[in-house]
């Protein structure tokens, strides 16, 4: 049923069969106002290809990973602690960074975080993380190597990090796993370690780079 403005209506079974559910789940959208719908004269529902097709496109987008939510939420927390609470200022590698290798360091933690998280997602390609993790490792030795960072302190500053990571994961294991029996906390961490391991070897080659 084309209109002037150039929206088609559809009836309420064709808006079910185009997202692929009941049509009692429609009319409880509808009834929820979560999908615009309108009446004909007759008492019957008609919804927008338009709008139908829009929650279609919500409906197929990934949704967030819940264990890389928890785990992102946890190892934030325990960065920021490390910061605020002197944890970091009392490490004697931490002194030897200037705070231009510091800052570059963070913007590398950064994308590392970012990297980890895909790593606890089953479905992320771990060939391309492996990849990208080999990258980031390279970058970390680069500035390790103009900043003039000793490599064992760059090591163990990594270390330290990664320690982190581990813990949050072991953590959220033991704490969640009765209340998220179906997330794989500890594959989890495997899926961590496996990309970390790529990135260390990354780093001290770079770093021993002349």
């Amino acid at each position: 049923m084309p209109t002037q403005s150039g929206d088609e209506w559809l009836s309420l079974r064709e808006a079910a069969e185009l997202l692929g559910i009941h049509p009692a789940t429609v009319r409880l959208w509808a009834d929820r106002s979560e999908i615009p719908s309108r009446r004909t004269s007759g008492g019957h529902r008609r919804f927008r290809r338009s709008d139908i097709e829009s929650r279609l496109r919500q409906e197929e987008a990934p949704k967030p990973d819940i264990a890389a939510q928890l785990l992102i939420q946890n190892v934030m927390g325990r960065a920021r602690l490390s910061f605020t609470d002197g944890t970091l200022n009392s490490m004697p590698w931490y002194r030897h960074f200037d705070e231009a290798a510091r800052e570059a360091y963070r913007h590398l933690g950064r994308r590392v975080l970012d990297l980890l998280m895909r790593a606890v997602d089953m479905h992320t390609d771990k060939e391309t993380l492996r990849k990208e993790a080999i990258v980031l490792g390279t970058e970390y030795g680069t500035i390790t190597n103009q900043s003039h960072v000793p490599l064992a302190d760059a090591v163990r500053a990594f270390l330290y990090f990664r320690t982190l990571f581990d813990e949050a994961v072991l953590q959220l294991a033991e704490v969640r796993s009765t209340r998220e029996p179906d997330i794989p906390w500890i594959e989890s961490l495997y899926q961590l370690q496996t990309i970390t391991n790529e990135i260390l070897p990354a780093l001290i080659e770079a770093a021993q780079q002349t």
